[in-house]
């Protein structure tokens, strides 16, 4: 079968020219551009940098201590107690019982006042010179470094079953100053009031205080009609 020649004007074969041209064109433009990025990928390097974690700084907050409050030193307000035989007097007590266990010592007045206000007991005081006083305390307490001595001797002015006017003649004597004070005991069945005046750990300091007694003004102030002796009270 004879081919068919396919004849092209010249204006198809203008057209047909120029399309070829711009397809290599564009293939040529494309391949170059190809060939351009690879070779720029080929020159980045990728480095992978590990980032520590972010560092949060918190602000520290200065704490605030509130700082105790010290009172004020009350200058004059209070001060250390002093040795006071008369007041001494007044809060010994008035009546203790016949045979009564006691602590009985011979010390210095503000060593007396200290084992007083430590012992925080009922207690007997008798101040025998300036420098010297005796002191009983009832139910006992314990010294270390001082004698102590379980006894109780006073002078003894008057007994009565009246306890009220025993009481009264007691006090009448304490308010002058001597260190007096009750002793109960029972005779007979019945109980019995005896005024006491002074308080020692042994007979013959209490002989001594009633030998420079006196007795003029004891009498006077107790309404006895005669003068009174030494005596036991405990055990």
């Amino acid at each position: 079968m004879p081919r068919r020649e396919i004849k092209l004007t010249d204006t198809q074969a203008r057209i047909l020219a120029l399309l070829i041209v711009i397809f290599s064109v564009g293939f040529v433009g494309f391949s170059l551009a190809t060939f351009l990025l690879v070779k720029s990928r080929e020159r980045v390097r990728i480095e992978i940098v590990e980032l520590p974690p972010a560092k949060i700084e918190v602000p520290q907050t200065e704490q605030e201590f509130e700082e105790p409050i010290v009172p004020e030193q009350l200058t004059g307000v209070y001060q250390q107690e002093t040795y006071d035989y008369k007041k001494l007097l007044l809060e010994a007590t008035e009546m203790v019982e016949k045979g009564v266990t006691v602590s009985t010592y011979v010390l210095e007045p503000n060593e007396a006042l200290g084992v007083i206000r430590a012992a925080d007991k009922p207690f007997l005081i008798t101040e025998i010179s300036s420098e010297t006083c005796c002191i009983s305390i009832v139910g006992g307490h314990k010294l270390q470094d001082k004698r102590e001595y379980t006894a109780l001797y006073g002078v003894f002015v008057l007994s009565s079953t009246n306890k009220d006017s025993t009481l009264e003649k007691m006090l009448a004597l304490r308010s002058a100053g001597y260190p007096s004070y009750m002793m109960k005991f029972t005779r007979d069945g019945r109980d019995w009031f005896t005024v006491v005046v002074g308080a020692f750990p042994t007979i013959e300091l209490a002989e001594e205080f009633n030998k420079n007694l006196n007795w003029n003004e004891v009498m006077r102030i107790s309404g006895t009609s005669k003068v009174g002796y030494a005596g036991r009270i405990s055990p």
